[in-house]
């Protein structure tokens, strides 16, 4: 983000009060006299407030070595990783400096989506919401990752276009997704307790144009994660 001008002249102030005790002090050591020590800290200083200010100012608008937000829409199977990957992302670019934000699609239908069902037409509309979301984060400088299931190619084609996003896609097959079963949710859909599940009883649309694809059934999880923070970093 860029500082406000009344952010930046602040700064100049307090960075040059530091600095006027010591030049005030030094002065008076050379010169043996408070007034010509306390014009020479004075001239000094004044000049220094406003030079720095402007050089602020113009280094706002020099886009060399600006940073800048990026929406990512992850898509794969329930299990394929999406949400550990984001989150093990997220810490390291954190400790770079960046702004990061994930949005989780299971966290999001317990608030902003908890009026929506498994429906084709739902799952729609739920992407579309977080799509929204992300798209409003990511113009305001945060690298912002949708973990999804995002089965349908329509609705991923959508978001690159409305909302710029980039495609990952976290591709692990559906048997090793059945094995892992961390939440007992296949044990439960194949069971039949549970409707519209993807990739048994509702399909999930393999993304022809992904950015990156990222295969977390051969990968293991630190060559995962830097696969998808070097993509990051050359992107944002």
């Amino acid at each position: 983000m860029i500082d406000s001008k009344k952010r930046s002249f602040w700064k100049a102030i307090t960075w040059r009060l530091f600095a006027i005790v010591l030049l005030a002090v030094v002065s008076y050591k050379t010169t043996g006299n408070m007034k010509s020590a306390s014009l020479i800290t004075l001239f000094y200083h004044s000049v220094q407030v406003v030079m720095f200010f402007v050089h602020e100012r113009l280094w706002n608008y020099i886009k060399w070595g600006k940073t800048r937000g990026m929406f990512i829409q992850m898509t794969g199977l329930s299990g394929a990783g999406k949400t550990t990957l984001a989150r093990a992302v997220e810490k390291r670019l954190k400790t770079k400096g960046f702004k990061v934000e994930i949005i989780d699609g299971d966290e999001y239908r317990e608030g902003l989506c908890k009026d929506l069902g498994f429906s084709k037409e739902d799952r729609n509309t739920n992407i579309r919401r977080l799509g929204f979301v992300g798209k409003v984060l990511s113009r305001n400088n945060v690298i912002t990752i949708m973990s999804a299931i995002n089965p349908y190619e329509s609705l991923r084609n959508e978001l690159r276009i409305t909302c710029n996003a980039k495609t990952i896609f976290v591709n692990c097959s559906v048997e090793t997704c059945i094995e892992r079963d961390t939440k007992g949710l296949y044990k439960k859909a194949i069971a039949g307790e549970i409707k519209n599940f993807t990739g048994i009883s509702d399909p999930f649309e393999d993304p022809p144009f992904a950015d990156l694809v990222i295969k977390t059934d051969n990968l293991d999880l630190d060559a995962s994660v830097n696969l998808l923070e070097e993509f990051i970093l050359e992107n944002v």
